[in-house]
């Protein structure tokens, strides 16, 4: 063979090696572009993360037993468009370093497809950009307004807002209590969501013309006492107690007033509207009235039937002590996150994960919660709440109104 013949064979040979590899590269990177984080034929993962422990566990402890209950009840039924669902939880105890640890597991280790949480307001501000980053769609009923304020495409708030449970608190005491000589003190602790109650309740006292200063008081979380705060709040007669606290700490306030002799009705938020509260406190607790936007265990409609039907067939024998107002909270969540992947088909990713739950209009739960709309511009899921009074006797949480949303200004 001649040399120039031998230099036209290699020559040809290599053109057809290059083409090859080529394709093997087009092929790999159309597969590749093609991939899901979290999804496969048969599997879709996703994350929780919330305080199993630690200060918040009576508030978020409960949301894992709802994803694993909620995950293997859509099992059962077959999955999701022939997808079983993969349920990962981490617990971050409340902790900002805890719950950035845990996104990073999930999302680059676990690879999961969506999340819920953390449910604690500094991480998710501090994972805002991440989750844009890595498109990590996020639903969880995290009540604050900077959640999704401005919008943020990959996070959906799936309840009220504590502003919706204040609006309606104030509208209840004004429009229907109508009290003279109203004194009103607010009992937070030091913390980010206490600066956005704060300023809601700014927004509520001038749309109500209520002109006095409200008393703030602190009580820390984990007091063991509330002697000091009770005392300033008689000296200075206050006649309606606000309170955004933990279950144990309203709980203590509550038997702090009574210890003084004092029957000052105290209004409280979702987050010490719990059962346990009306336990910690027993009779303590006969002037506590509490908003939140979501239905009790026991509730005789037929969405709570159907959640103690499918958590007592996974669990027999624990109907008592009743679950939180919570656990109703999680399964909407995770009711939510299995209708938005049920409703983007089979072809599933971030973003029509995100049109899917976009296309939400009117979403009837069957009485675990008000009516849910969501849209391309408002990832809030509704703002309706009722009103419950505590029961000490039955050690139940009575609800005292409907379904109401706050006033619009």
């Amino acid at each position: 063979m001649s040399k120039r013949a031998f230099f036209k064979k290699c020559t040809h040979l290599f053109l057809i090696g290059i083409g090859f590899l080529v394709l093997t590269l087009s092929f790999t990177q159309a597969s590749f572009s093609e991939t899901v984080r979290g999804v496969t034929d048969t599997t879709v993962k996703i994350g929780l993360i919330a305080g199993m422990t630690g200060p918040s566990a009576s508030v978020t402890g409960i949301l894992g037993d709802v994803a694993r209950d909620y995950t293997r009840y859509i099992n059962d039924k077959g999955g999701i468009h022939g997808r079983k669902v993969v349920s990962l939880i981490e617990d971050d105890r409340y902790s900002i370093p805890a719950g950035l640890a845990a996104f990073k597991k999930l999302v680059f280790k676990d690879e999961v497809f969506a999340l819920s949480g953390p449910y604690t307001t500094p991480s998710m501000k501090a994972l805002f950009g991440q989750m844009e980053k890595y498109k990590t769609p996020n639903l969880a009923a995290i009540p604050q307004p900077s959640m999704i304020n401005p919008l943020k495409k990959y996070i959906f708030a799936t309840g009220e807002f504590y502003d919706d449970d204040f609006g309606v608190i104030f509208e209840y005491i004004m429009n229907e209590l109508k009290p003279r000589d109203m004194k009103i003190a607010f009992v937070t602790y030091d913390g980010e969501s206490a600066k956005e109650v704060s300023d809601s309740l700014k927004k509520w006292t001038q749309f109500f013309n209520y002109k006095d200063p409200i008393q703030r008081e602190i009580i820390p979380l984990g007091a063991m006492e509330a002697s000091s705060q009770v005392m300033s709040m008689k000296r200075q007669g206050i006649t309606h107690i606000l309170i955004h606290h933990m279950v144990a700490n309203a709980a203590l306030l509550l038997r702090e007033l009574r210890k003084f002799g004092l029957k000052t009705p105290v209004f409280a938020d979702l987050l010490s509207c719990s059962e346990d509260t009306v336990k910690l406190a027993g009779e303590a607790s006969k002037n506590y009235i509490s908003a939140i936007g979501f239905s009790s265990w026991y509730d005789d409609t037929p969405g709570m039937k159907k959640v103690r039907e499918i958590a007592l067939r996974y669990h027999p024998g624990t109907d008592k002590p009743w679950r939180s107002k919570y656990y109703t909270a999680g399964w909407v969540v995770m009711t939510l996150l299995h209708e938005g992947m049920a409703r983007a088909g089979r072809d599933l990713t971030p973003d029509s994960f995100v049109q899917a739950i976009e296309s939400i209009k009117d979403f009837d739960t069957q009485g675990l919660c008000g009516p849910i709309t969501f849209s391309p511009t408002d990832h809030k899921g509704f703002s309706s709440v009722k009103l419950f009074k505590a029961d000490p006797a039955s050690g139940k949480l009575v609800p005292i109104t409907d379904w109401r949303n706050p006033p619009k200004f």
